[in-house]
């Protein structure tokens, strides 16, 4: 089976070459050459969000992008893939579409280069309006898995969907009984710190706050850089990928005491 959408389960795997959102031994960078399949799915995912963009040859010339979409794939790191085998979990920014896209990507890159062996597990809720790129990678020998919240019927898409409601795990489509479901990995934050004490996360607070509870993606990754991703993965505040804004959430609230 090639591609999977996981709601509220995991199946546990031995690839050879495991790239996760899940916690992992090892961290890596997003740097890789695209395949023109990889080339294609960037620029139909730009095109579609209304922010076009000339194709590009690797995922490192997304940070010379000009469109406002590219601020989100800014915070991912552009580092060289860790390719030799093992389980790596990917650095990039937890939201929507940056995972979909560059693990789409990913997946075609591996299996242009290695064959099977290899499996990449995303996070997206955005993956219905992407469905037919999806399918792309149904031909490939390795795994493709993406974790979810949302439901949608074009999940007919996947070679396998896993559900999960309460303690019952249903599976459908191509159900085999060596597949086992289990808990969710946790894939786009750590559990948030009680205390907030970073002077630079309770900075960017403030300024969020006193703007009225959101603020210009743009202003507020010029001004405050990683310091932004940092405080999405803390949960104090949330990308709004519709309007390209971060948002003060109720935790960031408590955190200033406000």
């Amino acid at each position: 089976m090639t591609l999977e959408i996981v709601i509220g389960s995991v199946i546990e795997s031995t690839s050879e070459r495991r790239y996760t959102i899940c916690p992992a031994d090892k961290t890596t960078g997003v740097g890789f050459e695209l395949t023109p399949e990889g080339q294609l799915i960037l620029f139909t995912i730009f095109f579609r969000m209304n922010y076009p963009i000339s194709p590009i040859r690797h995922t490192s010339d997304l940070l010379q992008c000009t469109s406002p979409l590219c601020l989100l794939f800014r915070f991912a790191d552009y580092s060289e893939l860790e390719e030799e085998p093992g389980q790596y979990q990917l650095k990039m920014a937890p939201a929507d579409p940056v995972g979909l896209a560059i693990g789409l990507a990913l997946a075609h890159y591996l299996d242009a280069k290695y064959g099977g062996g290899w499996l990449v597990e995303i996070y997206s809720d955005a993956w219905p309006q992407f469905t037919d790129l999806l399918a792309t990678a149904k031909p490939l020998d390795g795994v493709l898995r993406v974790y979810t919240s949302t439901y949608d019927p074009k999940a007919v898409v996947a070679d396998r969907v896993v559900m999960a409601v309460s303690s019952i795990t249903y599976e459908g489509l191509s159900m085999k009984k060596e597949w086992k479901g289990g808990k969710m990995c946790r894939p786009l934050v750590p559990e948030p710190v009680a205390e907030v004490t970073d002077k630079e996360v309770l900075e960017l607070l403030k300024t969020v706050w006193e703007s009225g509870g959101f603020l210009s993606l743009k202003y507020a990754q010029e001004r405050f850089g990683d310091v932004v991703i940092k405080a999405s993965q803390m949960g104090l505040i949330k990308i709004d990928t519709l309007t390209l804004t971060v948002r003060i959430t109720d935790l960031g609230l408590r955190a200033l005491g406000a």
